[in-house]
């Protein structure tokens, strides 16, 4: 039986190919999901997040901003809007974009709702950035 499955990371500028995945967690609308080789069928929406690979007993961190994930028995894909591998935060960026989301909620002129997901997104590369670089 085989253990292992095909992972496609699909962004609008990318895609990322992975052949013998043992596991993946992503961050769903719902929480934290698993899946390994042999997962039911199924589409499920990925929310702002930590996504974690593990092929050949190696993990891979990223940071994703979201979007959804297709589970079948070919694979897996997941389509995403945004996806940064951890070591690959720029981490001083990633503290200007959270400062400018900070002051455009303090603007009424802003859209709040853009203005906290923008914020959601900062923190979330932040903090993954902070836990696999310290």
């Amino acid at each position: 039986m085989n253990k292992t499955f095909h992972l496609d990371i699909i962004t609008p500028t990318s895609i990322e190919s992975f052949k013998e995945i043992t596991y993946l967690r992503v961050p769903s609308l719902d929480g934290l999901i698993g899946i390994q080789a042999k997962h039911t069928a199924a589409i499920i929406g990925v929310s702002v997040g930590e996504i974690k690979i593990t092929t050949n007993g190696e993990e891979k961190i990223y940071s994703t901003s979201g979007g959804f994930i297709d589970i079948k028995s070919e694979g897996v894909q997941l389509l995403i809007e945004s996806v940064e591998l951890s070591q690959n935060i720029d981490q001083n960026r990633a503290q200007v974009s959270l400062g400018r989301a900070q002051d455009h909620l303090k603007n009424p002129a802003m859209n709040i709702h853009r203005a906290e997901q923008a914020i959601k997104r900062a923190k979330n590369r932040l903090t993954v950035y902070k836990k696999y670089h310290n």
